[in-house]
């Protein structure tokens, strides 16, 4: 007769064995940083124009996707799940007013939360922020934008995610803040963010978005908005 320690050690490794089996990654499926259009890779400085002198501030909007931009004006921010348990969301924004001739933007995306606080409260007024994740980046290359009736796109900047924000919020409550700071290479600053609830573990479908930047303000209830 089998010894039972033996009979649990070889169940849990044919177990373990046929779990890698079936969630083997498909070689042809890309990693998360080979999907990034800078690939990850730590960014350089932002190279200022000296000779640029335009001084509006930038008009930014947020935005998600992959390879293709849409807007973050409904909804939760798509989690993206990686073969090994990690997550992150790909990001991106865009730029009604860019320097076409003096190219160059520095990005900064962060993601936080905070439970049970509403979404018309400042963020001051909320207590104990979590930091879900945070990137810095430069985009330099104009062959990573893409220019339509004036107004700049870049997108599928990947920042990882140290936590799952639906689960964080999977007992409690909870809004969370996704926000973009950009500066341009004229050293115009401009900054836009997104805010949704979470309630245990379901994202509801409000959320509000605003652009600090040249006073332009959305906000996003069921799919509706309006910009003041």
């Amino acid at each position: 007769m089998m010894h039972p320690t033996r009979a649990w050690l070889l169940a849990f490794v044919a177990t373990t064995q046929l779990t890698g089996f079936f969630c083997v990654r498909e070689p042809e499926d890309p990693e998360p940083c080979e999907m990034d259009p800078l690939g990850c890779v730590p960014p350089e400085e932002l190279e200022l124009d000296p000779d640029c002198t335009r001084a509006d501030p930038l008009v930014v909007h947020l935005g998600q996707g992959e390879s293709t931009y849409a807007p973050l004006i409904s909804g939760p921010a798509e989690v993206h799940y990686g073969f090994q348990g990690g997550q992150h969301l790909f990001l991106g924004v865009a730029v009604d007013n860019p320097e076409l001739d003096s190219p160059g933007l520095e990005i900064t995306f962060s993601i936080r939360g905070s439970l049970e606080c509403p979404l018309e409260a400042a963020a001051g007024e909320c207590t104990e922020w979590f930091q879900f994740g945070k990137r810095t980046l430069v985009v330099a290359d104009p062959s990573l934008w893409a220019v339509s009736g004036g107004t700049l796109v870049t997108s599928g900047y990947l920042v990882v995610l140290d936590e799952d924000p639906t689960w964080w919020a999977y007992e409690r409550w909870g809004r969370v803040d996704v926000q973009a700071d950009v500066r341009d290479a004229c050293d115009r600053k401009g900054s836009a963010s997104y805010s949704y609830i979470l309630d245990n573990g379901a994202s509801t479908t409000t959320g509000a978005s605003d652009s600090d930047s040249g006073g332009s303000t959305s906000a996003a209830s069921g799919g509706g908005s309006t910009t003041g």
